[in-house]
């Protein structure tokens, strides 16, 4: 029988009993990534919660089915592809490529399904044909539109009111539209523009309506768990929950789990503001185990501040975890045959933690508590104690993914970065302190400080490498 779990359900604002259609199994549904460039590690809050929230469930005896998308088909893409003179699909198809690769980094599960939106239109299709049988949508000149007031309960997820949301909205703009909030659902093809044959002539999908249809095509038409960040509460998932619920008249999804943002100083981390990290870069410098501990270390729903503490803070722990991980394949048990309560009790209070909406800090928490107690206790386990330390171990990497499969390999890393470091009297994290400073002084326009960090790294024969990802790179001068 699986665990009871409590999630913080946004439908209801409350923390519940997370319960399921069927008994034992979860139809789980994560909005993936838009593939088109190389994710930043606000990107990778998402990702990881999601796989944290499908390693938990599977470790309790859910039979889980999760669903993570790939859209494929998106106006930025469709910019990008067409500004490098490229097909979009196949120019995405890059992206998505690059995608998988920082998943492998972050020691993602895979996904039991991971759809691309250019491999559903039938089912897009279908489905837009569904609402405007049902009433709720509208079609004008080869464009469909949602029909907002339509649906009695838009705004239940994200507490919207629609009058509110209508008022001064400029109807003169989108005078097509029977009301301001309606929503497209299919967009005619412009010129050059990737397309695809329907009811209403050439075109493509809205983006709301892409992950309704891979949900359900996946998932049925009701979902026990859906997750994704707190800036697609309103108005995507909103969107999702009306056009889908008008489609299938019946239940979209029954809890609703959202992350918060990753804060970079006083903003949120977003390509747009130009304040960027991406996996890519910082993994080639830190490592993906790092990242993935960083994501961890607090709640999904607390928002996380981006710094140079935070990032050696993890370093350190992530060391003393493998270190203590290789050293406790060396203990032997000893002749006591006590159990030691500490060591039987701890991954039972591990389990309490995720339990409580995933709270993956405070298992963390008892972790650490753990491997501190084990370690003064090393000479004088039992066998029984001994057995539990190995399982509280695994545990660790099935559930939260902290313990690397090769944790070897983690202080080999750790060693080549301290030999690259050391042998030339750089001090890595002061560099990248001060990149991040310059970073922040170009998005808030401070050129003059900006420049002042770029000589002052010069005059140390530290050469700094923009590159087209947004990141930044260093090497030594030479």
């Amino acid at each position: 029988m699986a665990r009871e779990i409590k999630i913080h359900n946004n439908l209801t604002r409350k923390k519940e009993v997370f319960q399921t259609v069927e008994p034992g199994k979860v139809k789980f549904y994560s909005c993936g990534p838009t593939t088109y460039d190389f994710l930043h590690v606000g990107n990778a809050r998402a990702l990881v919660v999601g796989d944290l929230f499908n390693r938990v469930l599977k470790a309790f005896g859910y039979d889980v089915t999760f669903v993570r998308n790939y859209t494929d088909v998106d106006d930025k893409i469709i910019n990008r592809a067409l500004e490098q003179n490229k097909n979009a699909i196949e120019f995405a198809a890059h992206w998505v490529e690059e995608v998988k690769t920082d998943m492998d980094h972050l020691g993602m599960v895979p996904a039991t399904h991971t759809p691309k939106v250019s491999e559903t239109m039938p089912e897009i299709i279908k489905m837009i044909e569904d609402i405007i049988k049902n009433g709720s949508a509208y079609v004008v000149d080869g464009e469909v539109l949602f029909d907002v007031p339509s649906f009695s309960e838009y705004g239940k997820l994200s507490k919207k009111d629609l009058d509110s949301l209508q008022h001064g909205i400029r109807v003169e703009v989108e005078s097509h539209k029977k009301n301001p909030a309606d929503f497209v659902l299919w967009k005619p093809a412009k010129e050059g523009e990737v397309s695809w044959d329907s009811p209403w002539g050439k075109g493509r999908p809205g983006w709301h309506i892409e992950c309704s249809a891979m949900a359900k095509k996946f998932l049925g038409n009701t979902l026990d768990l859906h997750h994704g960040g707190v800036d697609l509460m309103f108005p995507h998932h909103e969107n999702e929950i009306a056009q889908s619920e008008a489609a299938n008249k019946c239940s979209f999804c029954n809890a609703w789990a959202h992350n918060e943002f990753l804060n970079f100083g006083s903003e949120k981390m977003s390509k747009s503001l130009g304040n960027v990290v991406t996996i890519r870069n910082f993994v080639e410098k830190f490592g993906g185990q790092v990242l993935r501990h960083v994501l961890l270390s607090v709640h999904y729903r607390a928002r996380i501040e981006w710094s140079d503490e935070v990032i050696q803070r993890a370093l350190d722990e992530v060391k003393r975890i493998h270190e203590f991980v290789i050293e406790a394949k060396t203990y032997k048990a000893s002749a006591s045959t006590q159990a030691d309560e500490v060591i039987s009790n701890c991954m039972e209070k591990m389990m309490d933690e995720l339990s409580n909406d995933f709270n993956s800090a405070g298992a963390m928490g008892q972790f650490f508590s753990f491997l501190r107690h084990v370690k003064g206790h090393k000479d004088n386990l039992s066998a029984d104690s001994l057995k539990k330390v190995h399982e509280t171990i695994k545990f660790v990497q099935d559930t939260l993914g902290l313990v690397h499969a090769k944790p070897e390999s983690i202080l080999e890393d750790f060693a080549k970065r301290d030999q690259d470091t050391s042998s030339t009297g750089i001090d890595a994290v002061w560099i990248e302190k001060l990149i991040e400073e310059r970073k922040l002084a170009k998005a808030e326009k401070n050129w003059a400080r900006a420049d002042e960090i770029r000589k002052e790294l010069t005059a140390k024969q530290i050469v700094l490498i923009d590159n087209k990802d947004g990141s930044t790179g260093w090497k030594i001068q030479g």
